[in-house]
């Protein structure tokens, strides 16, 4: 299942970057910076579900699935953390570059501090804080998160 879900979000990564792209070429900038918040999203959660502990099954037993990757806590077996919107703190995704020579990887994920003020809960706002500086920084972040998740994909290994 997890495998299928990672499908999902892989594309979906890709599916919203494009649109991010496009609007923000077009000067739409409040839309797509939220596009760039979710492909950024997305790449990471299917990276968590490819190459990691956190799965999508149901928190409970007999629950429904889950609706973002989680970790189990090895010693209680309850979740011990759950991915769900960005902002996520550099200690959320250590998971995937925990006990690896990943330095690549690392990089761009450090670069993820360009989402600290990002929220999905931005759709809701007139988009007026949003300014072109901030998201092309982050739109260069997007590009190198998924330019390393592509590596991965390809070569069935984190960088």
């Amino acid at each position: 299942m997890s495998v299928n879900q990672a499908e999902h979000y892989a594309h979906a990564a890709l599916r919203h970057y494009e649109d991010a792209v496009f609007l923000q070429d077009g000067a739409r900038l409040p839309n797509a910076d939220h596009h760039l918040g979710f492909s950024v999203e997305c790449a990471l959660k299917s990276l968590l579900l490819r190459f990691t502990v956190a799965t999508m099954e149901p928190k409970k037993p007999g629950g429904q699935q889950a609706k973002a990757p989680w970790v189990k806590d090895p010693a209680t077996g309850k979740v011990a953390h759950s991915y769900s919107h960005l902002p996520w703190v550099a200690t959320d995704v250590a998971l995937l570059t925990h006990g690896r020579s990943a330095s690549r990887l690392s990089a761009a994920l450090g670069g993820l501090s360009a989402f600290d003020a990002w929220s999905v809960d931005d759709r809701y706002l007139d988009g007026s804080t949003i300014v072109e500086a901030d998201v092309q920084q982050r739109r260069t972040v997007a590009e190198n998160i998924l330019s390393l998740h592509e590596q991965a994909l390809i070569t069935g290994r984190l960088p």
